[in-house]
């Protein structure tokens, strides 16, 4: 674990403390001087759910890959729950670590010495990363920021996890293969395997492929935060 100074909680290992430290650091010194601005009301609650979100998404994922590790593919209907939870948590969590840099990097971008991006109640409801990368696009001092942003938005990885975070949230969990076999063993049966929905592919992999997709999660939200901080000091 690392000690977030930000955050003043323990946050796992992959999760870019140093970024966020920096970033923070850049933005206080725009929104709280002289005083406190409103844009400072939304970036200092956004910036608390990016730790939080973060560490909730990685122990979440370590229930799931513990439960298949000590139970394997025969379980109750309680570790079935379970195990869906945690599935839910994590991509549910993961999600939300991004969305709250990006609210938080538009928040920055509202305040007046920068862009002074409209940001009321209106802006605040349909903030996305896409949204943000579209209204950032029309300023050339965001160029970097808008880069960034346009990689993780047309990226696989984000669109599968929105997509399966969207489909648990409020459709159907992930429909689950089982395997048989008639007069043979059934293959070795894969931590996550789950059918095609209407809204997600397909999806077959060992418990191992979580962590891949964390790391991916923690890179972003490292190339995020670096962009802001240029944002932040850009001449």
């Amino acid at each position: 674990m690392v000690f977030s100074t930000t955050h003043q909680l323990e946050l796992p290992d992959s999760f870019p403390a140093d970024a966020m430290d920096a970033f923070m650091a850049a933005a206080r010194s725009i929104v709280l001087t002289p005083t406190k601005s409103d844009a400072w009301k939304e970036l200092g609650g956004a910036s608390n759910l990016i730790g939080w979100r973060f560490r909730g998404c990685h122990e979440d994922m370590n229930t799931y890959i513990n439960s298949w590790k000590v139970h394997g593919a025969n379980v109750s209907f309680e570790e079935i729950y379970l195990r869906e939870r945690a599935l839910f948590g994590m991509f549910t969590a993961g999600v939300s670590c991004i969305e709250s840099t990006c609210y938080a990097l538009n928040a920055l971008a509202s305040h007046p010495s920068l862009l002074g991006l409209p940001f009321g109640e209106r802006e605040q409801r349909a903030c996305s990363p896409a949204r943000l990368q579209k209204s950032l696009s029309k300023h050339s001092e965001a160029l970097a920021l808008v880069t960034t942003l346009d990689v993780l938005t047309n990226s696989t990885e984000w669109t599968l996890w929105v997509d399966l975070r969207n489909r648990m949230t409020h459709r159907s969990n992930i429909p689950r293969i089982i395997q048989a076999a008639v007069g043979a063993e059934p293959p070795p049966a894969k931590a996550l395997h789950f059918a095609a929905t209407s809204s997600t592919p397909a999806f077959e992999a060992d418990a191992s492929h979580l962590e891949t997709m964390f790391d991916w999660l923690a890179s972003s939200l490292r190339n995020l935060l670096v962009a802001g901080l240029a944002f932040a000091h850009r001449p």
